[in-house]
């Protein structure tokens, strides 16, 4: 159920009964808070000649007399509508209460493929690219939320420089000692320290390379065996920041197939020649190289094999990339849809970076701050805070509380600014409980629970709603068009700042409207609403990967 769809079509059809020919797309919902719904009146206007009281006149005649109306005035060229509280809480009560939550559903059977994270697999994964991360999760959530078929997808480099020097390092320092992560990382800091002073490290890479491109297929398995060991240690990472992927597809299985070849094959017509490398060039001129002079593929040749691959499965391509990767991505929409004509929607969101008070981080320098470090740091930090406000509470549990408060505040303080800003993560503020954070969101779910737990089952009067009681439920009624315009935006931050406004309509409401001594009818119609707030958070917790907690 989609309430102000709803209202929007009983709205249009009642001012179509004196305006028959308006368009639909002029009642639109009100961003700017002064109503609920504004009726834009330049088209009516410049259709009948009408001015804009007599406009005004006609519509609030007609729709003043309806019981889902609360008001209706003019504010310049524009009709603001405001919806009755009472009839949005009882269309919000029977949502939830027959089909279990709110919304009940959209639908879409598109089937979306998101890539996000595809860090090259040559270290732990590390706090500057976790936003692209939990951009991507997030991104996949509310479109699986909306009723897409999702899958989430990692690309693996196997095939590049860096995995190649990974593997030089591997082969030069480990004595055949089994791959294990502290092995691999430690030879992966050498070689980068003494590539300049050991020139025999930069040819022996590029052999690597021209005899892997050249179908050594003994070389391909003993790579990505090594590489397995470090994506198995990023696989660990994400699952402890709830990040599932479904799909991992390899560089190298673009070059066993042959496919790559194709690829050259099919550009054939556009490609020019550079000392024997081959490029083709872009709208502006400007040069794109798919092999090197040595006859090796570059990483932009292995991506195009990659999309043509989604592009068989998927109706719609999205693409999380760092904000350093926008010439890559203009060049590849450039070659995909210009060149190769694929009917696909494809889609780039860039993230700019993320740091720590501390500074930046470099996985070659070998100081990186990892993601599992920041997780342990967040946690023993929010230890000290759980602990200061319930000592009443056995070791254990503070334990379990501080990793879900931990968890849920790292992917929140990252999602709830715009992808385009940077972010500098401070403890201070992901774990503020009352401020903009998760466990601010936390600690009012489980106000909800409490509330909850002790409540009775007095029925509930919806009439005489008081400031604070409209306040929260026209907030709650919000929340199916915030999902679609997150969707449509691909922004998580939307619903990430949407939750922040609902919880503070709700801790206005706990403390002006107490729940327990009131009458029976307003006791009932509180409980109601604190029930309608809860669905609605627990809804919001499964796009957003906050843990709730009961208790707090």
């Amino acid at each position: 159920m989609l309430l102000f769809e709803d209202y929007r079509a009983k709205i249009t059809d009642d001012i179509k009964t004196v305006y028959a020919d308006l368009d639909p797309s002029d009642v639109g919902f009100d961003r700017t808070g002064h109503a609920d719904f504004a009726f834009r009146t330049f088209r009516v206007a410049k259709s009948t000649g009408n001015k804009g009281e007599e406009i005004f006149s006609k519509v609030s005649s007609v729709l003043s007399g309806k019981n889902y109306i609360e008001s209706v005035s003019l504010e310049g060229p524009y009709i603001n509508i405001r919806i009755n509280p009472s009839t949005i809480l009882r269309d919000l009560d029977e949502s939830v209460e027959i089909k279990g939550q709110f919304p009940d559903t959209f639908q879409d059977p598109e089937r979306v493929s998101v890539e996000h994270t595809s860090t090259n697999p040559t270290g732990p994964l590390h706090v500057g690219r976790i936003r692209n991360t939990l951009l991507g999760d997030s991104i996949a959530r509310i479109l699986a939320r909306y009723g897409y078929r999702v899958t989430t997808q990692y690309f693996v480099n196997d095939s590049g420089r860096q995995i190649m020097a990974l593997y030089e390092a591997y082969r030069r320092y480990s004595s055949g000692k089994k791959p294990d992560m502290e092995t691999i990382l430690w030879g992966y800091q050498r070689i980068y320290a003494e590539m300049d002073k050991d020139p025999t490290i930069e040819n022996d890479i590029r052999n690597l390379m021209n005899s892997y491109e050249n179908g050594d297929l003994e070389l391909m398995d003993k790579i990505k065996a090594i590489a397995s060991v470090a994506l198995d240690n990023i696989n660990r990472s994400l699952k402890s920041l709830d990040v599932k992927i479904d799909d991992y597809t390899w560089e190298s299985d673009f070059i066993r197939s042959g496919e790559l070849a194709e690829i050259i094959e099919s550009f054939s017509e556009f490609l020019k020649d550079e000392d024997s490398a081959k490029y083709i060039l872009n709208p502006d001129e400007e040069k794109i190289f798919l092999i090197r002079g040595n006859g090796t593929s570059l990483y932009f040749t292995r991506d195009i094999a990659y999309h043509k691959y989604k592009a068989r499965t998927y109706d719609w391509i999205i693409d999380i990339l760092g904000e350093d990767h926008k010439g890559h991505a203009k060049n590849l929409q450039f070659v995909l849809k210009d060149l190769m004509d694929l009917p696909n929607r494809i889609d780039f969101v860039f993230n700019a970076y993320v740091s720590l008070e501390t500074g930046k981080m470099s996985t070659r320098k070998g100081n990186a701050v990892t993601v599992d470090e920041l997780l342990e740091r967040t946690k023993e930090e929010a230890l000290k805070i759980v602990s200061e406000k319930r000592p009443d509470l056995p070791r254990e549990k503070l334990e379990s509380i501080s990793r879900s408060v931990a968890k849920s505040s790292i992917r929140f303080n990252i999602i709830r600014i715009n992808a385009s800003k940077q972010v500098v993560f401070k403890w201070s503020e992901a774990l503020n409980f009352e401020g903009d954070s998760a466990p601010y969101i936390m600690y009012s779910y489980a106000r909800s629970c409490g509330i909850l737990k002790h409540a009775g089952n007095a029925k509930p009067n919806y009439e005489n709603i008081v400031p604070q009681e409209r306040d929260l439920i026209v907030t709650m009624y919000q929340y199916p068009y915030r999902i679609i315009e997150a969707k449509d935006s691909l922004r998580p931050d939307i619903i990430a700042n949407y939750t922040l406004d609902l919880v503070k309509k709700f801790n206005e409401f706990y403390r002006e409207c107490p729940v327990s001594g009131s009458d029976e009818k307003t006791m009932g119609k509180r409980i109601r609403m604190v029930q309608i707030y809860k669905n609605i958070i627990e809804d919001i917790s499964k796009i957003l990967g906050i843990e709730l907690l009961e208790e707090m």
